[in-house]
């Protein structure tokens, strides 16, 4: 079967979330993209302080996906709380952009944290309930790779074009102020079209019963407290990737920022922020690479597919290299600069990792969920983001600028180095009971 003839076989709603949730991420990673340097250019943060921030804002995004997973599993439903969700997540866009103050940030980053948070567990889990209501689970990896494809065509586009918009309108105006008020209010904009996009794929959406689920049983929560104390070491050492991957959002910015020279050759140069946009770019490339290395190995294991946790064990090991590469990039800065291509060859390095991890993890999520769970489990692989970003914020306080480059990335891969050697021991365990992680999906 072609290609284009398999993209037909996906269910007509997929395609609302699909151009839902890319809209939806490019509102939050082309605000985000210019975030850092907006708080230490514009509202005068220092440095670490803006770091501190920016990840107590990613963790906090990732801590009220366990508010929409619970509203959404016992309350208002996956669509609804896609829809009541997306009000605060514009306000905040506009308040971003339009009140240049320290209390506007705040405000602004907890209703932008509120909205998103609480969207970002329930499109995917959306997503895969309609695909076994139409008894389509046997294209259910590939609808999740094309859905973080989304994602990541969405981050593209916003974050390679925001911080040109910013220095077009600067420099066209002369104030900085302005060119990020214009730059942060794309975003909201890019929201409103997401909305749409969620709203009028309604029709072709599972109908849901939320109001009518029984209380669990006690057997029922017994098995839900079985299966999260089950992922708990897995997940919490997941946390610790997110703790060093996230640093491209803030301390790799500034870094490059400092102590980087910003010219590609040929007449072409990157902003500090801009790199970022690689990430989602390479995602997008290497997205059917992956699908096909996995099922090229399926295929050698006699059609077993490679366990998750196998995939993201090597995600682990490649994170290790890239924290690294980046120590001796710091090194090899010092005080003075270096090429920016450093940073771009650590981004793919750092993207590989991530088609490992969370790619596989996001699905991995879904399939141990007991029945009536799955917002909540997903939830709670997002949670890891939080436990992350939440240990990345004390830490870019505690030691950014107040040791080296080199000293402080390195202390971050010897952290990551030995959390990958407890993730083999965690993994193998973990693996002991295969046919329950790979058993059907449950509806």
């Amino acid at each position: 079967m072609s290609a284009i003839a398999r993209l037909k076989e996906h269910p007509k709603g997929f395609w609302f979330i699909f151009w839902g949730e890319l809209a939806e991420r490019a509102s939050f990673y082309g605000m985000r993209t210019v975030l850092a340097l907006y708080m230490t250019e514009v509202l005068l943060f220092k440095q670490e302080d803006g770091a501190a921030i920016m990840h107590a804002f990613i963790a906090a995004s990732y801590l009220t996906p366990l508010l929409g997973g619970f509203l959404a599993d016992r309350v208002l439903g996956r669509y609804k709380t896609i829809l009541y969700f997306s009000g605060p997540y514009v306000l905040g866009h506009i308040i971003l952009g339009g009140l240049e103050t320290r209390t506007g940030l705040f405000i602004a980053l907890g209703l932008l944290a509120l909205g998103s948070g609480s969207i970002k567990p329930n499109t995917s889990t959306l997503m895969g309930q309609m695909y076994e209501e139409q008894k389509k689970g046997a294209l259910l990896t590939e609808a999740f790779s094309y859905f973080y494809a989304a994602i990541n065509i969405g981050s593209a586009l916003a974050t390679l074009t925001l911080p040109k918009v910013r220095d077009y309108e600067h420099a066209r105006t002369g104030s900085l102020e302005h060119g990020y008020a214009v730059a942060l209010m794309i975003p909201a904009a890019l929201m409103v079209v997401a909305f749409g996009f969620f709203a009028i794929g309604k029709k072709h959406y599972p109908v849901e019963h939320v109001r009518n689920l029984p209380p669990k049983t006690e057997e029922q929560k017994a098995s839900e407290r079985a299966t999260l104390t089950r992922i708990a070491g897995l997940f919490s050492l997941i946390a610790i990737f997110w703790f060093v991957y996230d640093q491209s959002a803030s301390t790799w910015i500034y870094f490059a920022k400092d102590h980087m020279d910003l010219s590609l050759g040929f007449g072409f140069s990157t902003t500090a922020d801009q790199i970022q946009g690689l990430n989602p770019v390479l995602i997008v490339i290497l997205t059917p690479v992956f699908n096909t290395l996995w099922d090229q190995l399926k295929r050698r294991r006699g059609g077993v597919d490679v366990p998750d946790t196998r995939k993201m064990l090597l995600g682990f090991f490649i994170v290790v290299v890239c924290m690294a590469l980046m120590a001796a990039i710091g090194f090899a800065a010092g005080d003075g600069k270096v090429t920016v291509w450093w940073l771009c060859l650590a981004t793919l390095v750092v993207t590989l990792s991530e088609l490992c991890v969370s790619v596989v993890g996001l699905e991995f999520a879904f399939k141990v969920a007991a029945p009536g769970t799955k917002s909540v489990v997903t939830a709670a692989f997002l949670f890891t983001v939080f436990g992350g970003d939440f240990i990345a914020g004390i830490f870019d306080k505690t030691l950014w600028n107040k040791v080296s480059a080199g000293v402080f990335f390195s202390i971050q891969t010897v952290i990551v180095a030995v959390a990958t050697v407890l993730f083999v021991i965690v993994a193998r365990r973990f693996e002991r009971p295969a046919a329950a992680v790979h058993a059907p999906l449950a509806a």
